[in-house]
């Protein structure tokens, strides 16, 4: 872990108005670009500092926010027992240096360091930011919920279809609409994202995002994609990797590019159609923003129920389906994605859902909070 001396003295003054944002890891961005989304609109006057075990910590300190880091046993080689012992301990250490007024908590397991951690400060008031469409395995977690003291659920637009173990506990949550990082109302126009990022303003452009981490391989359907994206005439192919995971192998056409860019959304008007997983913040930025999407969930055992969110996106008319053993279905879900009447029939059912930042909500809240005296 990087202690706080590495930071200058006038970095670490002592102030009652620390906000301690605590993620784990993961194969995307989900946990810290919801505790960014709210990071980004706490009241003046509070300092929000990062405790994560994402390797993309660097995107906090670009963002200009202090961002500690630890890691997972699965990436230091420790015994797990010894590993929760000592993650317990460099918890207290971080919460004894800022004295935070709220350590809000972004992860689906809570892990036994981090449950006596919460048991040893029993006065600090802890948030736990608990995303919905669990999987039965992550059902253990529950039990911890009472270590905190106020659990907040993102909204989720297929709550409706949502049968995963949180669902019985909902009326036990503070309920808030989904979270975005960045607003649609902020993005760039059309014009100039097209022009940031390269591209030309006449063409098609489609942004495919499918990671390769994890257990369960989208890289055949990733480069099927492609494939036959680029084999139509004007139409270009960018994609987006993680700094979680070592970018796809590009193509060798010129219409193909490959960047390193957060928030990707920010740029979301420059594309036409979309073809991207369905986690938590890539299908709400899809759905909200409007963008045409087609959704190839990521089924791995370690996610959520992506393939629910894709389901309930297919039914409501919001965006397309394919699941990755259905890829003989590809060339007639492309030509679909890539009808212009199809596009406009998806982005008018998007932009007529009704939509407020859950990160607002979620921010407010905290500025309410006592400062630690």
């Amino acid at each position: 872990m990087q202690t706080l001396e590495h930071f200058q003295p006038s970095q670490m003054i002592m102030r009652p108005d620390n906000i301690l944002f605590v993620s784990s890891n993961g194969i995307g961005l989900g946990h810290l670009a919801r505790q960014m989304a709210v990071a980004d609109r706490i009241a003046k006057g509070q300092r929000s500092v990062f405790l994560t075990m994402s390797y993309a910590a660097a995107t906090l300190k670009q963002a200009g926010y202090l961002c500690l880091m630890t890691s997972h046993h699965r990436n230091n080689g420790m015994e797990v027992d010894a590993w929760n012992l000592a993650l317990e301990q460099e918890y207290l250490v971080t919460i004894e240096e800022l004295r935070p007024k709220a350590l809000i908590y972004d992860a689906t397991a809570v892990f036994g360091g981090v449950a006596e951690m919460l048991y040893r400060v029993p006065d600090l008031t802890s948030i736990w930011i608990r995303r919905p469409m669990w999987r039965p395995i992550h059902a253990p977690f529950l039990e911890h919920s009472s270590r905190f003291t106020l659990v907040i659920e993102p909204g989720e637009l297929a709550d409706e279809l949502d049968d995963g173990p949180t669902k019985a506990v909902q009326s036990e949550t503070m309920r808030v609409q989904p979270i975005l990082h960045t607003d649609p109302c902020d993005r760039l126009t059309r014009e100039a994202a097209r022009q940031a990022l390269g591209l030309p303003l006449d063409a098609t452009v489609v942004c495919v995002q499918m990671f390769n981490g994890g257990e369960y391989d989208l890289g055949s359907v990733r480069a099927a994609v492609i494939e036959r994206l680029l084999a139509r005439d004007n139409v270009y192919v960018i994609e987006f990797h993680s700094a979680l995971v070592p970018a796809a192998r590009a193509t060798d056409s010129p219409r193909h590019l490959t960047m390193n860019l957060f928030p990707t959304f920010r740029y979301s008007n420059a594309w036409d159609a979309a073809v991207s997983a369905a986690g938590y913040n890539s299908f709400h930025e899809n759905v909200i923003g409007a963008v045409p999407t087609l959704f190839v969930p990521n089924e791995g055992d370690e996610m959520d129920m992506q393939k629910t969110r894709a389901r309930w996106a297919l039914e409501k008319g919001c965006g397309l389906m394919m699941c990755r053993d259905d890829a003989g279905q590809l060339n007639g879900i492309l030509e679909r994605l890539l009808d212009n009447a199809e596009r406009e029939s998806i982005a008018r059912r998007c932009q007529a859902i009704d939509w407020t930042n859950g990160a607002i909500a979620v921010a407010r809240h905290i500025d309410a909070l006592p400062s630690v005296a």
